[in-house]
């Protein structure tokens, strides 16, 4: 069957099981408190934004978060990265988990810095900062990919030590960073997905 048939027939499909599907919506049942709605320009997309020319990049802030011509977002998502140079506020492996950690702020954060303060002068206060990984010498493989504890963690162990208060630190100091910048981080994350097994910056939640 061709490719198109293939996507015809999963439309058509899809479409019969939507017609079958009764969705009854209570108002007056409160059940889980929905804080809001927001956006993510992570892995550079917020360079690119900001890189736009100012009428396109004014245009696609008001689509985002004005509250009469567009979405009204009220939370940003930023990503904290564990890479190496570039990426990371530790590119470099002190060396041991007590080791004087060289930390790198070039106070752009991948463009996150601009687009956190772009979004704050629309009213957005929620801004979330999440890490996808702790930096691969802190965990066991060895790398911010392919999963991997935090060594330390409950039965896991590594020969380089304990990197649990290592990564509490590097954390702190990414908030520290925004905080000199005039961006207040109001929630914190340490993992993305961690249950997602893929070649993807993640890192497995045993953190205790």
């Amino acid at each position: 069957m061709p490719a198109s048939s293939k996507v015809v027939a999963l439309a058509v499909n899809v479409g019969l099981a939507l017609a079958q599907t009764t969705v009854t919506v209570n108002v007056g049942s409160l059940l889980q408190q929905i804080d809001g709605f927001g956006v993510s320009q992570a892995f550079g997309r917020a360079s690119q934004f900001q890189n736009l020319t100012a009428s396109p990049r004014t245009q696609g802030l008001d689509y985002l978060f004005s509250t009469t011509t567009g979405a009204g977002l009220t939370i940003i998502r930023n990503r904290i990265g564990s890479g190496g140079a570039g990426d990371s506020i530790l590119p470099t492996s002190p060396g041991s988990p007590t080791g004087t950690p060289s930390y790198v702020w070039d106070g752009v954060d991948a463009g996150q810095v601009w687009f956190s303060q772009a979004a704050m002068t629309y009213g957005v206060k929620t801004i979330y900062a999440d890490a996808w990984s702790a930096p691969g010498f802190m965990k066991t493989n060895g790398n911010e990919a392919n999963g991997g504890y935090l060594c330390g963690v409950t039965g896991e162990t590594c020969s380089s030590g304990d990197w649990r208060q290592a990564y509490a630190n590097f954390l702190v100091q990414y908030v520290k960073y925004y905080q000199q910048a005039g961006i207040s981080i109001t929630h914190l994350g340490f993992l993305n997905e961690p249950d997602l097994v893929l070649v993807v910056r993640f890192c497995h939640p045993l953190l205790h």
